[in-house]
C-alpha cells in the first residue's frame, strides 16, 4: 500500500496546477505576494489538529484536502485498495464582483481543467505511479459551525496491486 501522505500531498500538487482554479484560490499576502490557499491536512496528535477544526478555520478562499481513509478489497482483481480523499472548497466573498468564482465553477474547473503540464484532466490522471485514474468524484453541501456554505467533494483514488 502506498502511503496515504504521499498521494494527498500529489492530490494537492496537481489541483494547484489547475490554472484558473489556483487563480480562483490565490490572495495577495500583506507583502503584496500571491498566495495560493490549496493545502493537505495531516493529522497529527497533539498539535491541536483536529479536521473539523481545519475545516473550520478554512479562509476564504480556499481548498483543503485530506485523506479520510483506505477501503480494502479485491475490487477488480487488480486493485487492492481504494483511498478516499476528502476535498473541501470554501469560495471567495462575491461581494463587488462582476464574474465571482461560485461553487459550480469551482467543481467545474476542478473535475474538467487538465492540471498544467498534461493533456487531461484530474479525473483520467494518474497521480502517482502505482494508482490508477480516480472513480467518478463526488460532492456534497455542508454546513460549517457558523452556518456558512461549504462543499465537500470526494475522490476516491485506485491503487493498482499492493505497492
Amino acid at each position: 500500500m502506498l502511503n496515504p501522505k504521499l498521494i494527498t500531498d500529489a492530490v494537492v500538487a496537481q489541483i494547484t496546477k489547475i490554472p484558473d482554479l489556483a487563480t480562483a484560490m490565490t490572495v495577495l499576502d500583506s507583502g503584496g505576494n500571491p498566495n495560493v490557499r490549496i493545502t493537505a491536512f495531516h493529522y497529527r496528535l497533539g498539535a491541536e489538529h483536529r479536521l473539523a477544526e481545519a475545516i473550520y478555520k478554512m479562509p476564504a478562499p480556499s481548498i483543503l484536502v485530506a485523506w479520510e481513509g483506505t477501503l480494502g478489497g479485491n475490487f477488480s482483481g487488480y486493485q487492492v485498495w481504494k483511498h478516499r480523499l476528502g476535498v473541501y472548497l470554501r469560495m471567495g466573498n462575491a461581494a463587488g464582483h462582476t464574474d465571482p468564482v461560485g461553487y459550480e465553477d469551482l467543481w467545474w474547473l476542478l473535475c474538467n481543467q487538465a492540471p498544467q503540464g498534461t493533456s487531461s484532466n484530474l479525473r483520467y490522471t494518474n497521480i502517482l505511479p502505482g494508482l490508477d485514474i480516480m472513480d467518478t468524484p463526488s460532492i456534497v453541501h455542508q454546513l460549517d459551525e457558523d452556518q456558512i456554505d461549504i462543499f465537500r467533494g470526494e475522490f476516491v483514488i485506485p491503487e493498482i496491486g499492493d505497492n
